[in-house]
């Protein structure tokens, strides 16, 4: 039944007082049960239905009668524990519980101890409170003062004043047990929370372990509780209540279902062979320099397909794939989903490859790692310090916590179809001048043709003229069909017809098949009806083509002998002096123009229809925009929640212009410094500014301050550079602001640029901790931190976070894991070509193996053991 595959401490139920078949007393189990074996199955049945994993004998005064039951519970995967349960001078009964295997004759020798003869009768009383919780914790035992608060047995019943302080206080008493069923025992609720008279250094765990005698008592509440251990014995039951608040739970822990990452490992690379597990809670990874620790983190950044936010982080993202990973190197990422059910992915990748996310069967899937498990947050080595030297980052990284880091598709859509409509327009109006320009030629060219109307030219030249106007009209007809041509361009675009007729997955596993095939069968048809719409336009375009052509030739073949005549007639003429031929070049030109003319409508139209998108375009952008700020700002609510007051953050203008002051430097040349101080400051918004623009220049000088030339080579530039600037928008930043005297009773918050290095990076560490429920992974946090705060903030941060939130940490500072409380502690040695985890330094600090390798490899190890002295011993 033991968990096996996990590794690292987990939440365990177990039952510390139950008694053997021999009991003797109220409800013994031989008065219900006819033999010690069907007594033991029952019991032990209950145990697996209860999901109890680690349970103690402790039968007064005696630990023969448990070792049957033992043996049969180790036969069924299930962990118990050797004991008797002693009975003080005072009447005091007390748990004593001994390491599994310990031996009855060692056990025995410890009872007699106590100061009574082993098995003696039950209301024996032995050596006082005091004498047995001293000689048994000094045999290595776990101690317990038993059902505290019920009545003439109980600690807490009988006895008050300077006795029961100093018994509460003893630094050798760790955890009371408490029956629910009972009232409160005398002061019960002063001596858990440790008030005076009753305070102590570290606080008692209250635990849930009453009489068992019948396998149905298990049901009840006060008979079991959980423990956060790694393995099942005494030793990490008394890790366990000498850290209650983390690893000590009256209830079936909470733990919020959450996507979380299981087990990374390697293939080729500085870490071949080698398979990290993780916790899911905090996992820390120790070791000296040059072992692996930010490869490991870099990786799972590599595997997900993140990229890092910071210019420098990324530099050394890069430069550890490239150098340490290196090509053929595959990472291997096992992750666990929980919605909609709860499902296991592997996420491989190769180096120069995109990530593979396959199936709990092996199968390559479709889907991206952001699908399986998104929103992991990774920051490397003095990624936070970098962070913190721009505002408009932390932004961002506040908006990804909330699942926006990124720009909606929607809005990155309005954004690219405010760019094409901007072209469009642009080249809609260059058609338009052009055209005019053109056009504007045509009253020169009539006074020119007046010239003629005093001679006999234009008579003598009608039929001429009349064939100049006829041919103008198929040169006209020619272009109007080449122009539907490149209209035809996207209905007969390849890639919409592929699009269209698609298949779509998974349809016909639905119940409702039959609907989902008609939205099939409707857009396989939409195709088939574009493509014939787009074949019908071609054969349409190619008939009026050949249509236009063949007209052209006809009429070319019926004026034939009236050209010859024409030419006949134009020999005359020139030889008369009248220049018939500058007439005729005239009036054909002239004849072209006011064919165009008609085209002065429709680009009118055009550009009106472009002009009417771009309103609504912009106005949408707006709505994403405030959508955006919107995202910002619930995220800003919750971060300033989840670090209780220590920092405040508060939305700003992004200070940071270089996007809108470079549109600015491409367009306008000379001098610039009044519209960049404009840009500069706080308030500016580009579509203020461009209002203005469009304005005039008194509305620039008045809002803006600009004027004189500035303002004329701004309204020069025209439209096109205030069509682009519209498009953009002061991006969002924060101001981050940190109290610096937390934890002193006294406030005073400063703004980032008032805080040191480390500082700044505490506040964003604090805001990283509680933002969200995503894993986050940081490599060694402790590098850019404020010392004083490490505890005080952080410490206390990743505690509060067990059951809520994974987190994964390297770390060379001892404060990290140990007054953390780490779930998992994975230990890596180098060699210098290659990293690993050592072969005992895989494990929790309930581990004695573990709690070595952290004092010997991280920096303040013995210190901050010693902080916690009372929990491991030294």
């Amino acid at each position: 039944m033991t968990n096996v595959g996990t590794v690292g401490a987990r939440w365990v139920r177990a039952a510390l007082q139950v008694n053997p078949y021999t009991y003797e007393g109220k409800n013994a189990p031989s008065v219900t049960y006819n033999t010690e074996a069907d007594y033991n199955k029952a019991l032990l049945d209950e145990f697996e239905a209860q999901g109890i994993e680690l349970f103690a004998v402790t039968d007064h005064w005696k630990v023969d009668s448990a070792l049957q039951l033992i043996r049969d519970a180790s036969d069924r995967g299930i962990v118990g524990l050797p004991g008797f349960e002693a009975n003080s001078g005072e009447g005091i009964h007390i748990l004593v519980i001994f390491e599994a295997g310990t031996s009855a004759a060692t056990i025995n020798a410890a009872i007699g101890m106590c100061g009574v003869a082993p098995g003696c009768a039950n209301g024996t009383t032995g050596a006082s409170f005091t004498d047995i919780l001293e000689k048994m914790t000094a045999q290595g035992a776990l101690v317990i003062p038993a059902h505290v608060n019920v009545p003439n047995s109980g600690l807490l019943t009988g006895r008050a004043g300077q006795p029961l302080v100093t018994k509460i206080k003893h630094p050798d008493l760790h955890a009371l047990g408490i029956t629910p069923s009972q009232a409160d025992g005398t002061d019960q609720i002063a001596i858990l929370d440790g008030t005076k008279p009753y305070d102590r250094t570290h606080p008692l765990a209250a635990i849930h372990a009453d009489d068992v005698t019948k396998p149905t008592a298990l049901q009840n509440q006060g008979a079991s509780c959980w423990f956060k251990v790694s393995r099942l014995s005494v030793d990490s039951l008394k890790l366990a209540v000498r850290t209650p608040e983390t690893r000590v739970s009256l209830e079936n822990p909470a733990v919020e279902p959450r996507p979380i990452l299981k087990e990374i490992s390697w293939v080729g690379g500085f870490l071949d062979g080698v398979t990290i597990p993780l916790s899911s809670d905090l996992t820390t990874l120790i070791g000296g320099r040059g072992t692996g620790k930010s490869t490991a983190i870099e990786s799972l950044r590599f595997v997900l397909g993140l990229t890092p936010i910071g210019a420098e982080a990324k530099r050394d993202h890069d430069g550890i794939v490239s150098g340490v990973l290196k090509s053929g190197t595959v990472v291997k990422l096992l992750v666990e989903t929980t919605s909609p059910s709860v499902r296991t992915f592997t996420i491989e990748r190769s180096v120069s490859n995109l990530p593979v996310v396959k199936d709990e069967s092996g199968t390559a899937t479709n889907l991206r790692p952001i699908d399986v498990i998104a929103n992991v947050e990774i920051f490397g080595q003095h990624e936070l310090a970098e962070l913190t030297n721009d505002s408009s980052k932390v932004a961002s990284m506040l908006q990804r916590f909330q699942g926006s880091g990124e720009l909606a598709a929607e809005h990155v859509e309005t954004l690219t179809n405010l760019k094409l409509n901007r072209e469009k327009l642009a080249r809609a109006e260059e058609g338009r001048t052009q055209l005019e320009d053109e056009l504007a030629d045509i009253p020169r060219l009539e006074e020119q043709v007046q010239h003629y109307t005093a001679t006999d030219v234009p008579t003598r030249l009608k039929e001429v003229t009349r064939l100049t106007q006829d041919e103008a009209v198929f040169t006209e007809a020619a272009a109007r069909a080449t122009a539907a041509q490149e209209s035809l361009t996207a209905l007969t675009d390849p890639q919409l017809t592929t699009k269209l007729e698609a298949a779509f997955d998974n349809i016909d596993d639905s119940p409702r098949t039959a609907y989902l095939k008609r939205a099939q069968a409707a857009s396989t048809t939409l195709a088939s009806k574009l493509a014939g719409l787009a074949a019908d336009a071609r054969t349409a375009l190619e008939v009026a083509a050949a249509e236009i052509e063949a007209a052209k030739s006809e009429w070319s073949d019926a004026v034939r002998e009236q050209r010859d005549e024409h030419d006949e007639v134009l020999r005359k003429l020139v030889e008369e002096g009248l220049e018939p031929n500058k007439y005729l070049d005239t009036t054909n030109a002239l004849e072209v123009l006011k064919a165009k003319e008609s085209r002065r409508t429709a680009i009118a139209r055009s550009l009106q229809g472009l002009l009417t998108e771009r309103a609504t375009l912009l106005q949408q952008l707006a709505s994403h925009e405030s959508d955006r700020a919107r995202e910002l700002t619930e995220a800003i609510r919750a971060a300033n929640a989840a670090t209780g007051g220590v920092v405040i953050v508060k939305p700003v203008p992004a200070s940071d212009r270089k996007d809108i002051k470079s549109v600015i430097e491409q367009s306008i040349s000379g001098r610039r410094n009044r519209i960049m101080a404009a840009i500069d400051q706080e308030s500016f918004s580009t579509r203020a500014f461009v209002e203005a623009a469009r304005t005039g220049e008194p509305e620039l000088s008045e809002q803006f301050s600009i004027s004189g030339a500035q303002a004329r080579s701004l309204l020069e530039a025209g439209e096109p550079l205030l069509r682009q600037l519209e498009e953009l928008s002061v991006g969002q930043a924060v101001e981050v602001q940190l109290d610096v005297l937390a934890g002193t009773g006294t406030r005073e918050f400063k703004k980032m640029d008032d805080l040191s290095k480390g500082q700044r990076a505490t506040a964003l560490l604090l805001l990283l901790l509680g933002a969200s429920n995503a894993p986050l992974v940081i490599d060694q946090p402790e590098d850019d931190l404020d010392n004083r705060f490490v505890y005080d903030g952080i410490v206390t941060n990743l505690r509060s976070l067990k059951g809520k939130r994974q987190i994964i940490a390297s770390t060379h500072n001892a404060n990290v894991p140990v007054l953390g409380d780490a779930e998992l502690i994975v230990a890596l040695e180098g060699d210098g070509r290659n990293g690993r985890s050592t072969s005992d330094g895989v494990g929790s600090l309930d581990d004695m193996a573990i709690r070595s390798h952290v004092e010997n490899v991280l920096e303040g190890g013995p210190a901050a053991f010693n902080a916690r002295q009372h929990l491991y011993g030294f």
